[in-house]
């Protein structure tokens, strides 16, 4: 699992949700930093999620190995609701604001949503491409949701610092799950990049 390059609302350090967020200068950068770094590794497929910070992320990947991107609605960014658009200094002074994970988001999805439909998503993937790898480039809070599920922790969500294309390696069979990997960046170590 691999979070999009920077988006126009991650430059400004804003809250998009749902809300479409084009990747900026540097979020293409970053993309094309993660498909030379992941040129040696073999997908089966790549999916993305609906949103063009997702899917113009997957498309450089995909375009240098001539495979589609296949488009996975469940794991589409958490919906956030009345915080859609606010600064992250602006949430963080509001109630009920816990910096650990997350009940509900005001007027948008619950964490049991979240998980309930990014598990789907796993799920199917894992059945259509048994024994395969497969690429995704989703979000950042659906990709924590999922690997702290995977780690046991949640509720409580995994605080470690997650940067644009960051790569996570979640290892997906009948039984469950388990993370090889949680949000390596070794690929944007260049200033620019970061």
């Amino acid at each position: 699992m691999v979070r999009h390059g920077e988006s126009e609302a991650n430059a400004a350090s804003r809250f998009a949700g749902r809300q479409d967020s084009p990747l900026t200068e540097r979020g293409r950068a970053q993309s094309i930093a993660l498909a030379d770094v992941l040129g040696d590794v073999a997908f089966d497929r790549i999916v993305a999620t609906p949103l063009s910070r997702s899917l113009d992320t997957a498309l450089v990947v995909a375009r240098r190995r001539k495979l589609p991107v296949d488009v996975v609605p469940d794991l589409i960014e958490i919906d956030v609701g009345d915080r859609t658009g606010k600064t992250f200094d602006e949430v963080r002074g509001l109630p009920n604001w816990r910096d650990d994970g997350f009940v509900a988001w005001p007027g948008g999805e619950t964490l049991e949503q979240v998980l309930e439909r990014a598990l789907r998503a796993m799920r199917r993937l894992h059945r259509e491409t048994e024994g395969g790898r497969i690429l995704v480039v989703g979000h950042g809070g659906v990709t924590r949701i999922l690997a702290s599920h995977y780690l046991g922790i949640l509720p409580k969500l995994d605080a470690s610092r997650q940067t644009n294309t960051a790569v996570t390696v979640i290892v997906v069979g009948d039984d469950g799950g388990r993370v090889d990997r949680l949000f390596g960046s070794e690929h944007v170590v260049d200033a620019r990049l970061l």
